[in-house]
């Protein structure tokens, strides 16, 4: 069966932000960066009350607070501007090109008005659904974006990527909570 699908910037974004939210370097710099700093700040401001200095353990303590409730927000929207000018940079002729899948046991069949590609299915590595969009992973690093309201019969398309997964024993996760935080 054939999908029509259009791919533009905010599904590369999603595609971005799932992936960054899947590494584990990732995961592992932003818990620490939200928990250094207010931890540094809680030391300086023991400190200060230790010196009887009240308005510099005071002015710590509020620091360190702030900093575990604001960083996250500010860090979330960081990484989305940074990857929106990725994008930009990089994806910026890919955007609202029409893209036909072709998908088979054996093969999916790619073709857009620039190029097409013919992968073989035991290439897939997995296939990982979120709200918005169904991500195929290749083992050779590449990865299909299908975003799911650009799909006329997402119907269809699900019940074939799950029934390709059986066939090659590959996962299919579906992660309907998923969202970057």
């Amino acid at each position: 069966m054939t999908f029509e699908l259009k791919i533009d910037e905010n599904d590369y974004l999603t595609y971005q932000l799932f992936v960054a939210s899947q590494s584990k370097t990732i995961k592992r710099k932003r818990s620490r960066n939200k928990i250094i700093m207010p931890i540094l700040y809680l030391v300086l401001g023991a400190s200060g009350f230790y010196q009887k200095n009240l308005l510099m353990g005071v002015l710590f303590c509020v620091l360190s607070i702030l900093w575990f409730f604001l960083y996250p927000l500010w860090e979330r929207n960081n990484y989305i501007k940074h990857y929106k000018n990725f994008i930009q940079e990089n994806y910026k002729n890919a955007f609202g090109k029409s893209a036909f899948l072709e998908i088979s046991d054996q093969t999916i069949f790619i073709k857009d008005e620039l190029s097409e590609a013919k992968v073989s299915t035991s290439e897939i590595q997995e296939i990982y659904e979120i709200p918005t969009t169904i991500f195929i992973r290749m083992k050779a690093g590449k990865t299909l974006i299908l975003p799911k309201e650009k799909i006329a019969t997402i119907q269809e398309l699900k019940t074939e990527l799950i029934s390709l997964a059986g066939v090659l024993k590959i996962s299919y996760v579906s992660d309907e909570n998923w969202v970057w935080r």
